[in-house]
């Protein structure tokens, strides 16, 4: 900036004025970080582009690549839950295994004894075990003689009379030749179930007239307890039967003829582990029960001696 002005002698002479500018901290430093910048994230694509390029050789070379799709931490694993991922989980710093899945059925892994003695659980296995059977009653000419169903209970085995056979002499329980031999056939089949059995006798509706204080209760329960024995003689396990029951003509397979020679028949019923569950329930000692006495009501706890 210049100015004039006069001097003591009178004489005019130029002033200069020289201002600085003053700079900021920031301009000290200038675009400096920017370029510091610059040089990290090149230095950092670098990085990813040779970890890019490597990537297929280490893949071939590490062992536990093939496992990746059943990882259940890589994104788009068969999940932690289901049993089939071999990579252990990280809780906490300790590793911990999910549990492996078997490939054979839980009932037939935790059951298969010694003796080739099996379980029937499932409505395909039930299935192949009535055609088994099946098979080995045609082998003592006796298909006319049986009838196996899958049920919701498991599996029922009827045995009924023909045209020609009855199975029990008519008003007794002597039992005749070609169905005792049935029986010993079906019983080298049941000798290799564990299934437990129920084991009941049907009559039709006539009444028993033969002696006095006897009726189609006791005849009932006496060929069905025949059978037992029969079973239990060719090889059937005593212990696999459950129940052997009477049932007169209360459940007969034709309501409408009761007195029919169709409704006279010996049923084993295979139970399934649903079905024996309830039965253990509806006979055994899991529930608490109340005693009357003359001493009064006395509850008794759930599997107590005595209740």
């Amino acid at each position: 900036m210049r100015s004039r002005g006069k001097g003591k002698g009178g004489g005019e002479h130029e002033i200069i004025v020289r201002r600085r500018s003053k700079k900021g901290h920031e301009d000290e430093h200038g675009g400096a970080w920017k370029v510091a910048f610059a040089d990290f994230t090149l230095a950092m694509m670098a990085l990813f582009m040779v970890l890019w390029i490597i990537q297929p050789q280490m893949n071939l070379s590490n062992p536990a690549f093939g496992e990746q799709e059943s990882n259940p931490l890589v994104d788009g694993g068969a999940g932690i839950f289901d049993g089939t991922s071999t990579s252990p989980l990280e809780l906490d710093g300790v590793p911990v295994r999910p549990p492996q899945a078997d490939p054979r059925p839980r009932e037939r892994a935790d059951r298969e004894p010694a003796d080739g003695s099996r379980h029937y659980g499932s409505s395909a296995e039930l299935q192949a075990l009535a055609e088994l059977m099946k098979e080995v009653a045609s082998e003592v000419d006796a298909l006319a003689n049986v009838e196996v169903d899958v049920v919701p209970q498991g599996l029922r085995i009827l045995i009924k009379d023909d045209q020609q056979r009855f199975m029990f002499q008519r008003g007794s329980a002597i039992l005749n030749p070609h169905f005792e031999r049935l029986l010993g056939v079906l019983a080298g089949v049941l000798g290799k179930v564990e299934n437990k059995l129920i084991i009941s006798g049907h009559t039709d509706a006539t009444p028993y007239r033969l002696q006095a204080g006897y009726n189609n209760w006791n005849l009932s329960g006496d060929r069905a307890l025949r059978a037992r024995n029969v079973l239990v003689a060719a090889g059937l396990p005593a212990r696999a039967v459950l129940q052997v029951t009477a049932q007169a003509d209360v459940m007969p397979l034709r309501p409408d003829d009761p007195e029919s020679g169709a409704n006279r028949r010996v049923e084993i019923l295979l139970l399934t582990d649903t079905a024996q569950q309830l039965y253990q329930e509806l006979f055994g000692d899991s529930y608490g029960k109340v005693r009357f006495s003359e001493s009064g009501a006395q509850y008794s706890e759930p599997g107590k001696a005595g209740s």
